[in-house]
């Protein structure tokens, strides 16, 4: 598979993977609302870069997000989709409660308002396959 790192940072990996035209998203840790405004701002414009129709969500490791991140990502999110017609997003379901939390509450959200098509999984390789598939 073709990845390429795009962003590294202590609390976001972001690969873009060629075959699907996606981006991976790996977070760890805790993220202040400052940290997440920027970072989601660096997920969309790599969207934007790569003219990406699909995220990979992968937060088992994350400790989840505020309301106000949660909104702001579906927000940003919402737009990119909005814009390009349509966004595959594929979430690995977190282990944390409060990550899993902050990602079932972003899911029902960004769907409302954006073509996104959001599925579930319980590991990263059945995520990469829907990607690849779709």
């Amino acid at each position: 598979m073709d990845r390429k790192i795009v962003h590294e940072d202590k609390n976001l990996r972001l690969e873009y993977v060629k075959n699907g035209n996606y981006l991976h998203e790996t977070w760890w840790g805790f993220t202040s609302d400052e940290t997440f405004t920027k970072l989601v701002n660096v997920i969309v414009q790599e969207l934007t870069n790569n003219n990406a129709d699909g995220l990979l969500l992968d937060a088992r490791e994350h400790k989840g997000l505020s309301p106000k991140a949660q909104k702001l990502a579906v927000k940003r999110i919402g737009e990119y989709a909005n814009q390009h017609g349509k966004l595959k997003e594929a979430i690995i379901v977190p282990e944390d409660v409060f990550s899993n939390f902050s990602v079932e509450n972003y899911s029902k959200e960004v769907i409302k308002d954006s073509p996104n098509e959001t599925r579930f999984f319980d590991n990263i390789e059945k995520a990469e396959e829907w990607l690849r598939m779709y």
